[in-house]
């Protein structure tokens, strides 16, 4: 079969010619209008798209401020250290990056696909961390072969450290990071994911001046995402200073005083309300919440049945014992229920409504004044003063006392207490307050507690006879060397006359320098006032108390509460030993060495 073949006219061709001409013309001036549109018209808009594709703005985390003792010795600090970040946008095979990643961190791979997950709402460019505190040889392995893993970066970042280890955990706190309900919740911008965050102590009450500005950094990229050029940079701003009152030599004695033992203790400058030690004990590294920590160490802290991270001064809420006689005394002779003449035969026991009630000293002690009753911590002298006054009015004086509420101090998640009253108990269980009950609080138990700091704040008022201080321990804050906030010392008078104060602390001074239950604690020439007390962990007319008190964790907790001098006093100390047992053995002893060694240096440093 053949196909013919068609002839070519000359107008055929011609036809022909100009359709593709035109067609040409017409396929140019689209392209032309197209490079026009993209070169001229729209050049702006494509240029900054240029740029964003070649440009990135990283975060740089600003370092937190420091923290030091009152005479600068560093307490927080921050050091510096290499992190591994994971950018999105540069994988080429996600799960060869997930094991890489895993890998490079140590960390098992569900949990690097949990970092990442975290990250999900954020621009794939955005820097993921996957691990702080990179080894160095991990470090020279990534950076050495830069074009193998693309999707991996190294940067140098602040860290928080503490040099003190455990020294003053409790008041520094610590921090951790930030979380995505907080970021949701928070203002815009203020923090970011990976960002770290004050939890508790000082980190917590000022991390808007500790927690410093961010900055950022403009970085030009090739095509295979090698930084070719900084354009630009903000540096980011260190956070401020915060200085505190306290005398980091004292501190670290305490500390060594109270090693194997449960228990705090807080001391006092009685001319600021600064506080110039506050222990409690056991204590924890702080450190370990500012880095990643290991599984086996958050089981090891949070098990341990001391509670570490619980801050005893602030937190731990005890019966008072004998040491609520002060309120008492107070009270009564406010009240002009007792004198000072006022006497108490003390046999051993008494019967209080249709109960017997026994005296620490089953013996008895004989006919007691309120001075002498002060002095041996006569229970007897007390049951019967509460016998004549009502739980309301005691209520009353408690907190005017400080007691009931917080104390103020400069520091989050303290802990009120409890001071009864019958409101209280037809609120909460529906029931009136029967007089036997204010037998036994009038010797400091039945449902009463208190926290450590109160007792500090209710000593410190007793000594400067009715002016009540505001504990603190931020002393100032400085911002490149200015001081930018200062604690203004705060007393307020309480309604108690002067003169019952002094009626009070002479009792005090009897129960360390006479023959009182104190009078471990005396220091030849310092003039203690103090009052021991026992809080019962298990009640004497138990009949297995003596064979359950063996064991130490059903021990007593062990008190004393003091100041010194008795003129013109200068400091106060309050001493907590849990299950400590006697507490004119153990609380007083540790107190005189407290003041022994603080008189003789003058404020450690």
């Amino acid at each position: 079969m053949y196909l013919s073949k068609r002839k070519l006219t000359p107008d055929f061709v011609k036809k022909a010619a100009v359709v593709s001409t035109v067609f040409l013309v017409v396929v140019f001036a689209a392209i032309f209008a197209a490079f026009w549109s993209i070169q001229v018209v729209q050049n702006e808009k494509y240029r900054q798209l240029a740029i964003r594709n070649i440009t990135r703005t990283v975060e740089l985390r600003a370092p937190r401020g420091m923290i030091v003792d009152r005479s600068g010795a560093v307490i927080a600090e921050n050091k510096i250290n290499f992190t591994l970040f994971l950018v999105r946008e540069n994988m080429e095979d996600p799960e060869k990056t997930v094991t890489r990643a895993s890998f490079f961190s140590g960390k098992p791979v569900d949990e690097v696909r949990d970092i990442i997950a975290k990250f999900k709402k954020y621009a794939s460019f955005y820097r993921i961390p996957i691990k702080s505190n990179l080894p160095l040889g991990t470090v020279i392995f990534i950076q050495s072969r830069q074009d193998e893993f693309p999707e991996f970066e190294i940067d140098m970042e602040p860290s928080r450290t503490y040099p003190q280890a455990e020294v003053a955990a409790h008041v520094l706190g610590q921090i951790s990071e930030v979380s995505e309900v907080e970021l949701d919740a928070g203002p815009p911008g203020a923090y970011s994911l990976g960002d770290f965050i004050g939890r508790s102590g000082i980190e917590k009450q000022y991390e808007t001046f500790l927690k410093g500005t961010k900055g950022s950094q403009t970085v030009i990229k090739n095509s295979v995402e090698k930084i070719q050029e900084i354009s630009g940079r903000v540096n980011p701003e260190i956070g401020d200073t915060v200085v505190l009152t306290l005398d980091l030599g004292l501190q670290k004695y305490i500390e060594e005083l109270l090693v194997g033992e449960s228990g705090a203790v807080g001391v006092m400058d009685l001319k600021t309300g600064g506080i110039l030690a506050m222990v409690s004990r056991p204590a924890f590294d702080p450190e370990i919440f500012a880095r990643e920590m290991e599984h086996e160490e958050w089981l090891a802290i949070s098990s341990d049945p001391g509670k570490p991270l619980q801050d005893k001064f602030l937190q731990g809420i005890y019966s008072p014992g004998s040491v609520f006689k002060i309120v008492m005394a107070l009270a009564g002779l406010q009240e002009k229920v007792i004198t000072p003449s006022t006497a108490v035969s003390c046999s051993g026991s008494q019967m209080f409504y249709d109960r017997v009630f026994h005296c620490w000293n089953l013996g008895g002690h004989g006919t007691m004044s309120l001075f002498s009753a002060l002095e041996n911590s006569c229970n007897i002298f007390f049951y019967n003063l509460g016998r004549k006054m009502d739980i309301d009015t005691i209520s009353r004086y408690a907190r005017l006392l400080g007691l009931g509420s917080v104390s103020g101090i400069d520091l989050p998640n303290e802990k009120a207490g409890l001071v009864p009253s019958s409101a209280w108990k037809m609120e909460t269980y529906r029931q009136r307050w029967f007089p036997g009950e204010t037998i036994s609080v009038a010797i400091g138990h039945g449902s009463l507690n208190v926290t450590p700091a109160q007792l500090l704040k209710m000593i410190a008022t007793v000594a400067l006879r009715g002016r009540m201080p505001l504990p603190h321990v931020l002393q100032r804050i400085e911002k490149q060397g200015r001081t930018v906030r200062e604690f203004a010392p705060e007393f307020v008078r309480v309604p108690i006359a002067e003169e019952n104060f002094e009626l009070v602390i002479e009792g005090l001074f009897r129960v360390v320098n006479g023959a009182g239950t104190g009078r471990a604690a005396r220091v030849e020439g310092l003039d203690i006032c103090g009052k021991t007390g026992t809080g019962q962990i298990i009640a004497k007319d138990n009949p297995r108390y003596k064979l359950l008190t063996r064991d130490k964790k059903f021990m007593p907790n062990s008190w004393f509460v003091s100041f010194a001098p008795r003129n013109n006093p200068r400091l106060a100390v309050v001493v907590l030993v849990e299950n400590g047992g006697d507490a004119g053995a153990i609380a007083a002893p540790l107190a005189g060495q407290i003041y022994r060694k603080y008189f003789e240096n003058e404020g450690l440093r």
